[in-house]
């Protein structure tokens, strides 16, 4: 039976004798039939005994941190490392901080505009699902021009990308947030006076 584009999707007959093609995994290939060819059907052919290749294989990408991940340790925990990664100061112009909540963001600057951070290559797909959640859906993977010793390379960052009216002004310091993480933990574990 033809479709309206006229292939078939049935194997053609030999024009010699008549006589239908026939595909064993002990014979020879068939030999292509003169007429009209049935294109999907030689791909399938082709393809069936061939494992799928993958459209998406992670490549390492060097990534752009500049606020809780900057810790070496944070970025540890976040990613479950064995030991403290090692990372390197690193900077991305056009871009600026500005803060949700406590918590700085980044989005898109001036010309003149920079942000100082670190820099660390993340090696696998894993890895970068688990950055994914740390930084939640207020968060997208965005390209960035990265300057890590001098040289300008591409890598990726977190961006925001939530409303800009629930930002505002401001400046993160790696320190005072861990100040006040500590000064946190520790009035957890302060004795309560009766």
């Amino acid at each position: 039976m033809e479709d309206s584009k006229g292939s078939s999707s049935i194997p053609m007959a030999s024009k010699e004798g008549n006589e239908k093609t026939e595909n064993s995994s002990t014979s020879k290939p068939p030999v292509k039939p003169k007429g009209k060819r049935n294109i999907m059907l030689e791909r399938f052919q082709n393809y069936q005994h061939k494992p799928p290749v993958s459209r998406y294989t992670y490549k390492p990408e060097l990534f752009f941190f500049y606020g809780t991940l900057t810790d070496p340790l944070q970025l540890q925990q976040v990613l479950q490392l064995p030991e403290p990664p090692i990372l390197k100061p690193a900077r991305v112009p056009s871009r600026k901080i500005m803060l949700w909540g406590q918590y700085p963001t980044l989005v898109n600057g001036t010309f003149d505009d920079f942000v100082d951070g670190m820099a660390y290559f993340v090696e696998t797909e894993e890895q970068l699902k688990m950055l994914q959640h740390y930084e939640t859906d207020a968060y997208v993977v965005v390209g960035a021009r990265i300057i890590v010793d001098g040289e300008k390379v591409g890598g990726c960052a977190f961006e925001w990308l939530g409303d800009k009216g629930e930002l505002r002004e401001g400046s993160w310091s790696l320190k005072e947030w861990k100040e006040g993480v500590e000064e946190e933990m520790a009035s957890h574990f302060r004795p309560v006076l009766e």
